[in-house]
């Protein structure tokens, strides 16, 4: 395998598929953008507000489950339509992300073996696999990283660092886990998209698709590192937007009037949020198409058994012959 060839395809494909990226690429990374920033911004305050920065007397969810109470109670007209776009948007971030990934391999692997394969036929047969993916990604979220650290940040902000102390080789051993199935699981989208297996059979022939080709482990690595620019990238832009925002309109509030604050810092908002998305979906589908390629060429090796016959000329016949004397 040529490791530089697939990563240089991948790019490729990548930069001359605009509409990959704005459809299966951009829109997800809106949706999947804007939730974590309004998590890492919740998380930011949520511990600002805990007993590691202050030592108040309620909590920051508190204060949000108070404001939202109050704004019901001031804002009554605007609470229905409200609660319906909400829901909406919630089951609209729920299903859309997975599907956009089961369109995306869809369209790359046909293309990839000489398909004249669209969106459409991308969108067509994502949508044959997207109810088993659906169930996989929800199967493995519990175990994913960013819930592992979600969850130790629960623990050390809620119980104490006592409690967190003790908890801390569990979460260690979790995190250990994580990367295990996370490596081991790495072509269990591939195995239920491409190929239409169930959940738990891609998962199996996903494990052992990476133990047997454990020669590729460097391309592996290579792999995940990219997956971790992307991580790295997602985690700067959902810190650096927030505070980007409350800089810009803090500022202004108090040179300027404070509606002319929020206009700019909403202005600046929504315009890095449209960067950091697109952003995001070229990355996105840069990392769909390198897996995928990988995935269609490791299942593509025949594999040999130890019953098949090598070719005679490979054979040395006076070791065959030495080996006859000697019994």
């Amino acid at each position: 395998m040529d490791y530089r060839q697939l990563i240089k395809d991948s790019w490729h494909y990548t930069q001359n598929s605009k509409q990959l990226i704005i459809w299966f690429g951009f829109l997800p990374a809106i949706l999947t953008t804007t939730v974590s920033i309004g998590y890492m911004a919740y998380q930011f305050f949520a511990f600002k507000k805990s007993w590691v920065f202050d030592n108040p007397e309620g909590s920051f969810l508190h204060d949000v489950v108070s404001f939202i109470w109050e704004f019901i109670n001031t804002h009554l007209s605007w609470t229905f339509p409200l609660i319906i776009v909400a829901v909406v948007l919630a089951i609209f971030y729920m299903l859309f992300p997975t599907l956009a990934k089961a369109s995306a391999i869809q369209k790359i692997a046909r293309n990839r073996n000489g398909q004249q394969a669209g969106l459409g036929t991308g969108l067509k047969y994502g949508l044959m696999s997207f109810l088993p993916l659906f169930e996989y990604h929800l199967l493995i979220k519990t175990f994913a990283f960013f819930s592992i650290l979600i969850e130790m940040s629960f623990v050390l902000r809620n119980l104490g660092p006592v409690i967190f102390k003790l908890l801390l080789p569990v979460f260690l051993l979790f995190l250990v886990i994580s990367f295990g199935l996370t490596l081991f699981f790495t072509f269990t989208d591939f195995f239920i998209v491409i190929d239409g297996m169930g959940v738990f059979e891609s998962m199996k022939r996903s494990g052992r698709l990476v133990f047997m080709h454990w020669k590729h482990t460097f391309l592996i690595t290579i792999l995940m590192i990219i997956i971790g620019i992307r991580v790295i990238i997602q985690a700067f832009v959902v810190f650096f937007i927030p505070i980007i925002i409350v800089l810009i309109t803090g500022y202004i509030a108090t040179v300027a009037l404070p509606v002319t604050g929020l206009l700019v810092g909403g202005i600046v908002g929504i315009l890095s949020l449209i960067v950091a998305s697109y952003l995001n979906g070229i990355v996105d589908v840069f990392a769909y198409s390198v897996w995928t390629f990988t995935f269609l060429e490791l299942t593509g090796e025949k594999e040999t058994s130890a019953r098949e016959v090598v070719l005679k000329d490979n054979i040395n016949p006076h070791h065959h012959l030495g080996a006859h004397k000697n019994l």
